[in-house]
């Protein structure tokens, strides 16, 4: 396979393709991703059709099809496919970009699909393996591909949140990891062609706090047992500000049965340390394994929310799945396990959201494998759709934080915004969850992360009358950098309120715990923003004296 262009414009089958596709989104479907890979998977091919061929194909359709009826139901999927605002409600434009399959990873997870077409835990036919594989692994080829697409659909591309997937990434060798974060920033302030690659990883960090494509968010998937002080280090040498740790199920006989290698004390150890030197933590959890049922799954949740050596602050909710050639598919081929279906993984998915406090975002539901690739488990692609349906029919009232954006509610927005702040423990430190919020329905606004830490700090950056900020984040549709909102009402950004939490926190901090230095582990592409705030660079962090 060749790299280049990330298009089948040129391929013969892109027409057969682009049909299938508009076929499946007339009768009623809605995620395009799942539909393109079942489709690439289908024909046969190596990469994505991008939405710009479906919709030349399309408007060829329109003007054949005979029927008004046919024709404004197709003019309907080109306006779909022309723009997904969803992508960017979050206020920012998430690029993924995957490691080389080749040394990604030396466990075997039962459940697991092997390295091959693309790295460890993918199979190699998803979105972003298909994206990767068309331009050969290469991360500056992967994020400037993605940037073009998101153009062509008409999204902004100014504040980028870049995620580091597949295999292991921190336990590959130290040159290709250096050269593979180096890259990213690389496509990123190149992408307009006018600038040379930098020397050093230091100087591409450098010349991104001005580009016109900014890093504002650095996410690397990890294991628990390879977030030692060594990655910590590593990972803010890179300017990462958030870490996916695979936790799946923190229970050590489940972790024995899926031959996952490391223990919950892991689990603890690695949150611990991720919180007290700055970063966001995500866990990846995994209902449905062995050993499991949907008591012992509720249960879970339960635990990570009220054991305060969790408290995650976000979830990706991956049911097991069974893919072909795992020995997890072996264990169900010889009737020793049963994965939950698309029903009852909804059903169990639903009551989740019963415990998730409101500092926590579930940012994805469900991962992206091909129905056609899937053994056992959920083969329905509308899964979050499913659960979302199960929750208002409950009657379950939702505390986290997706479900409250002002960027997905703006029709609920009433009466005023006000800030407000939930104290909790955490990893043996305090936790202030600061938000801007709507006193009548509760829409979230933006909000702020703030630690008073009390543990594992190894940072000389930070000392013992240091508070941290880990995340800062305003939501509504992404704008663009030095672009004054005009209309608060159709976003938040750029209004004022991300200033308004960062001086709540540095009160709290300086009144109440009698802190003398804010610092903040901020993306590359945003400390500008601080800089103007008062704060200065400090090693790997922004920093303020109180």
């Amino acid at each position: 396979m060749t790299g280049g262009s990330f298009s089948l414009s040129d391929n013969t089958n892109t027409k057969e393709i682009a049909e299938y596709i508009i076929k499946r989104i007339l009768t009623g479907e809605r995620n395009i991703r799942a539909i393109k890979s079942e489709a690439a998977l289908k024909f046969g091919s190596d990469a994505i059709v991008r939405n710009s061929d479906i919709i030349r194909i399309a408007i060829r359709l329109v003007k054949k099809k005979a029927g008004q009826n046919n024709a404004k139901r197709i003019a309907n999927i080109i306006q779909i496919l022309k723009r997904k605002p969803i992508r960017t409600l979050s206020g920012v434009t998430p690029v993924a970009v995957m490691i080389k399959p080749e040394g990604s990873c030396r466990w075997n997870c039962i459940y697991c699909p092997a390295a091959g077409k693309a790295a460890k835990s993918y199979t190699g036919e998803e979105p972003a393996a298909l994206r990767a594989r068309a331009n050969n692994f290469d991360p500056t080829m992967q994020v400037k591909d993605r940037l073009n697409q998101f153009r062509i659909g008409g999204h902004p591309t100014s504040k980028c949140e870049i995620i580091v997937m597949g295999g292991t990434f921190l336990q590959m060798d130290e040159e290709y990891k250096q050269s593979f974060i180096k890259g990213i920033y690389d496509a990123l302030n190149c992408n307009s062609n006018k600038r040379k690659n930098a020397k050093t990883l230091a100087e591409a960090k450098k010349i991104n706090e001005t580009a016109k494509c900014r890093c504002v968010g650095l996410t690397i998937e990890t294991r628990p047992d390879v977030c030692g002080e060594k990655e910590i280090n590593e990972m803010l040498d890179y300017g990462t500000t958030r870490v996916e740790l695979g936790v799946q199920h923190p229970d050590d006989k489940i972790y024995k049965i899926i031959n996952r290698g490391h223990t919950v004390e892991d689990v603890i150890r690695a949150t611990a340390l991720l919180k007290d030197n700055g970063f966001k933590v995500l866990y990846h959890i995994m209902p449905g394994l062995p050993d499991s049922n949907p008591k012992k799954d509720i249960e879970m949740v339960r635990e990570l929310f009220e054991n305060p050596e969790f408290r995650p602050d976000m979830l990706k909710i991956y049911p097991a799945l069974v893919t072909g050639g795992t020995k997890l598919h072996e264990m169900m081929k010889h009737g020793e396990y049963t994965p939950y279906s698309s029903e009852e993984a909804a059903d169990l998915i639903s009551e989740f959201y019963r415990y998730i406090p409101k500092y926590v975002r579930v940012m994805r539901i469900q991962r992206d494998i091909p129905a056609g690739l899937i053994q056992g488990g959920v083969k329905k692609s509308n899964l979050r759709e499913l659960v979302e349906n199960k929750i208002r029919e409950k009657g379950i009232i939702p505390k986290e934080i997706r479900w409250r954006e002002i960027g997905l509610n703006k029709e609920k927005l009433d009466g005023k915004f006000d800030i407000r702040t939930e104290t909790y423990s955490a990893s043996g430190g305090t936790e202030l969850f600061i938000s801007y919020e709507n006193t009548t329905s509760g829409i979230i606004a933006g909000f702020l992360r703030l630690r008073i830490p009390n543990g594992l700090i190894q940072r000389k950056e930070i000392g013992k009358n240091t508070a941290i900020v880990r995340e800062l984040h305003v939501y509504g549709n992404e704008e663009t950098i030095g672009k004054k909102s005009a209309k608060a009402s159709k976003t938040a950004q750029h209004t004022g309120i991300g200033r308004a939490l960062l001086k709540e926190a540095e009160k709290i901090a300086k009144k109440r715990f009698m802190k003398s230095e804010m610092i903040i582990n901020s993306g590359m592409g945003v400390r500008r923003y601080y800089y103007k705030l008062g704060y200065k660079s400090k090693g790997n962090y922004v920093a303020k004296n109180l």
